[in-house]
């Protein structure tokens, strides 16, 4: 009887003494830079403040808390970390094959006034930060300017036309609940029309979250925003068009948490006003999320592994005509809706069935087990049918101003250039071709006959580095071989299929060409503006013309600069070309 009245006092005590305790399970929180880590649960108790957490990660690669960590409080403190439980800090911490794991932070005790605190993960920038952490379990009243809610969204307007069109959109809007000191960069990103490089322009974010900016389109379009590198979304812009968008960090934090993602929603992500208000309200509060099929590619390699070319083609297509299917029978979506939908899916489709062999040698070095070196040699390319590019035919987008609407159509049409089909034999051997110019002196030809002997013997090429050398010198070569390579897949493959060599694709194709000389630092002549001057559109001359006058004033400047050299025959990127060509 005694020994229970003891017991009985130590269980008594020990609730009292976590009475004491403050405790938030799954704490709200208002923005983070990463979604690697979350807070699962704070403790402040009489002698420390522990904060549980969840990790989520890459199985078997590693992720690291810093000793240098410290709890930023409202009171304008900070407290550095102590230790870790389970794990150590300044280590690297191993993720299990589940990809998730747990552990805990223990910091000094905070002063019961304090409501607010941000995990700093050290203050470098790639460091994990979480900001607005609230101990009382709850946000403020989201507070959301009245003329922000008073959204006059009109469903029924149709997408602009699908044209060409030299302009610029002009961007403004808030961040809600921002903080100066939060380290949430804003940019916005395109893939140029001509270079088919995906292009980040960051946006100035002021101290009370507002900000304004000017992007440079080429048509009515969609392009990628990103706030930090927790929060993404696409938004539809316009030529000459404005666009106001409201951004909710803290309902993207919930929404887009592991551990708050069922938790009631607090306003919407993004408020839209002006240009094409609606069909980005659409677009950002669409929870089907209906072009992630195409992201199977990449997280779903079970399905795809040891496929041949014609099962992977007949997979995807019967994907693509599922979800064109259940876009054309929705009527909750717009009109203007459901045609950008379509034309994602379209191109979507199209470039996955160019990448066949990409994606198949990705499926395979995912899923057969053996390391990523020995898997990609194993890899044998996929024989494809003679018929294997009829897809070209049956999706017939490739001419299809529709296209411009999505972000990617630049990709697919330098893509295009590079797929895969039986040259006739004088294309089929970039040395034999390299090796009959007279351009190639004897001591070079002798190298490269070397080089090649090895390489079709399955052996470690010698003179490796003296070809990248040659890679250089011969650049003109490589890039007649090239554009010749380029003008069979067009002409004798493409335009086949569809029947014609003239269109938009087509146009693209030729000005990507002097697009690709200004960009290898070599100013177009004037027979080059001469052809550029038979196009048809205008927006060819307008944005080649610019592209040429930036490029001379670059070169000017540099020849005024010391320690400098204008290299006049063009900059090569690219030196691993060679060896990518002859793999």
């Amino acid at each position: 009887m005694k020994q229970f009245g003891i017991l009985l006092l130590a269980m008594v005590s020990c609730c009292l003494l976590q009475a004491k305790d403050r405790v938030v399970k799954q704490p709200p929180f208002i923005a983070r830079n990463s979604s690697t880590i979350e807070i699962d649960r704070v403790v402040v108790s009489d002698t420390a403040t522990i904060l549980d957490v969840r990790a989520f990660f890459r199985p078997r690669n590693w992720i690291q808390i810093s000793n240098e960590s410290y709890l930023l409080a409202d009171n304008g403190e900070k407290y550095p970390i102590r230790s870790g439980n389970g794990i150590t800090l300044g280590e690297k911490f191993w993720m299990p094959d589940s990809g998730e794991a747990s552990f805990s932070l223990i910091f000094p005790l905070l002063p019961p006034t304090v409501q607010v605190i941000d995990f700093i993960e050290s203050d470098c920038e790639d460091c994990f930060k979480v900001w607005g952490i609230h101990l009382d379990g709850k946000l403020p009243e989201l507070d959301v300017p009245e003329k922000v809610k008073k959204q006059n969204l009109n469903y029924d307007e149709p997408l602009p036309k699908a044209e060409l069109k030299d302009g610029k959109s002009v961007i403004t809007g808030r961040l809600l609940d921002y903080k100066k000191y939060y380290a949430l960069p804003l940019s916005c990103r395109i893939c140029d029309l001509l270079t088919a490089r995906s292009e980040d322009t960051e946006i100035k974010v002021n101290e009370d979250g507002t900000f304004r900016a000017e992007v440079e389109l080429y048509a009515p379009t969609t392009v990628s925003f990103s706030v930090g590198r927790d929060i993404h979304f696409d938004v539809f812009l316009v030529p000459d068009g404005v666009l106001d968008m409201t951004v909710n960090l803290r309902e993207w934090s919930r929404s887009e948490s592991k551990l708050l993602k069922n938790k009631r929603a607090d306003g919407k992500k993004v408020y839209f006003s002006g240009t094409m208000a609606a069909l980005n309200d659409e677009m950002i509060t669409d929870d089907e999320h209906l072009m992630d099929v195409w992201g199977m590619v990449y997280w779903n390699m079970n399905d795809l592994y040891n496929m041949t070319a014609g099962q992977y083609k007949a997979y995807w297509l019967k994907k693509h005509e599922e979800t064109q299917s259940t876009i054309r029978s929705d009527q909750k979506r717009s009109r203007a809706y459901r045609d950008l939908l379509s034309a994602q899916n379209d191109l979507l489709c199209t470039l996955t069935l160019t990448r066949v062999t990409s994606n198949l040698a990705y499926a395979y070095v995912q899923c057969c087990g053996l390391p990523a070196r020995e898997a990609y040699q194993k890899f044998k390319q996929p024989e494809l049918s003679d018929d294997f590019y009829d897809y070209i035919r049956q999706l017939n987008v490739l001419n299809s101003p529709a296209m411009l609407y999505t972000n990617s159509y630049a990709d697919l049409v330098r893509g295009m250039g590079y797929i895969r089909v039986k040259m006739d034999d004088q294309l089929s051997d970039i040395f034999a071709f390299i090796l009959s110019s007279d351009k190639v002196s004897a001591e070079d030809a002798k190298i490269i006959r070397e080089f090649k002997a090895d390489a079709d013997a399955g052996k470690s090429p010698a003179h490796q580095e003296k070809m990248g050398e040659l890679r250089i010198k011969y650049d003109s070569l490589f890039k007649e071989f090239i554009s010749m390579q380029q003008d069979y897949i067009l002409k004798k493959v493409i335009a086949g299929y569809l029947g014609t060599d003239q269109g938009l694709f087509f146009d693209l194709q030729k000005m990507m060409r002097y697009a690709q000389k200004i960009s290898d630092f070599t100013p177009l002549t004037m027979q080059d503006f001469g052809e550029i001057q038979k196009m048809n559109d205008p927006y060819y001359l307008s944005r080649l013309t610019r592209m040429n006058n930036r490029l001379l004033e670059t070169i000017e400047a540099n020849k005024k600069k010391k320690g400098y050299n204008v290299n006049e025959s063009g900059e090569v990127k690219d030196e691993d070309l060679f060896y990518s060509i002859i793999s």
